[in-house]
């Protein structure tokens, strides 16, 4: 049995190694940072225009946007893995046809975020550092995920809102913000999961009524400034019991561990424990 044991592994190691992707290509800012996040930053040659962090993939080819790649400028850096996330689904096929291999990860969830770093170290022979690169984010995750007693507060996350707003746009069911506002205790104040990120009006704020506002806005931002501008909906219940809270950062549009690791904190103000 020994003997066998040892053919079969004599068999198997080499050619493991050699399915081992060494040029890999993220079509997603959060992918970018789960392959370094997971040990395969160093076999990363390209990514997306809009992958910024961390802050060496800003030397690296550029293949496109997030939904519309360059397909030429993917075969020409030649890849042996590409991975993508769920929302790439019209976009993989064509990848398939060129006969490069995929890998789809899911960030819609926090738990998704988790796994994924897990998959990557799979798929790129890097398992022990991305499961404890994985542990170490559960264990981060674990304070976002308790409920806030009582009544579960009526939520609305949003982002991208005009300072006179006549626009913005909310997080709905089935997003990773949803996500985010179940774990911590509360219900999204929007129930269809029919547009993934609505845009909203003042008159549609007054009229959905939240108990509590998350906004996020990018870096660079003052938030107390964003904070006080809501006052002009006064007439909304998280306006007047002080209950509208501002993130600023670029990486909460980046559904990453980075973004995982502030949830904790957010989802304190959900509970207002903030």
């Amino acid at each position: 049995m020994l003997l066998i044991a040892l053919v079969w592994a004599a068999a198997w190691t080499p050619t493991a190694a050699q399915d081992m992707p060494r040029r890999i290509v993220s079509l997603a800012p959060s992918v970018t940072e789960v392959l370094y996040e997971a040990g395969a930053g160093s076999r990363v040659v390209g990514v997306t225009s809009y992958c910024l962090f961390p802050r060496e993939v800003l030397a690296l080819p550029k293949v496109g946007g997030y939904l519309t790649p360059s397909y030429e400028a993917l075969v020409a850096l030649q890849p042996d893995l590409v991975v993508t996330l769920a929302e790439h689904a019209d976009v993989e096929p064509k990848i398939r046809a060129l006969g490069i291999p995929i890998l789809r990860l899911d960030h819609r969830s926090l738990d998704g975020i988790v796994r994924s770093i897990e998959q990557v170290g799979e798929r790129c022979g890097t398992a022990p550092r991305a499961k404890q690169a994985a542990d170490a984010l559960r264990q981060t995750l674990a304070g976002a995920k308790r409920s806030a007693g009582g009544a579960r507060p009526r939520v609305l996350i949003c982002f991208g809102r005009a300072e006179d707003f006549r626009r913005l746009t909310a997080a709905a069911p089935g997003t990773i913000h949803d996500d985010l506002i179940t774990q911590a205790g509360g219900v999204n104040v929007l129930a269809s999961p029919a547009i993934a990120y609505p845009t909203l009006s003042a008159e549609g704020i007054m009229r959905l009524d939240p108990d509590v506002v998350i906004e996020f806005s990018s870096g660079g931002t003052d938030a107390a400034a964003l904070r006080r501008q809501w006052n002009r909906l006064d007439s909304v219940r998280a306006v007047r019991n002080g209950r509208v809270y501002v993130f600023t950062g670029e990486f909460l549009s980046v559904p990453g561990p980075r973004f995982a690791r502030v949830a904790e904190t957010i989802a304190r103000s959900i509970r207002g424990e903030r």
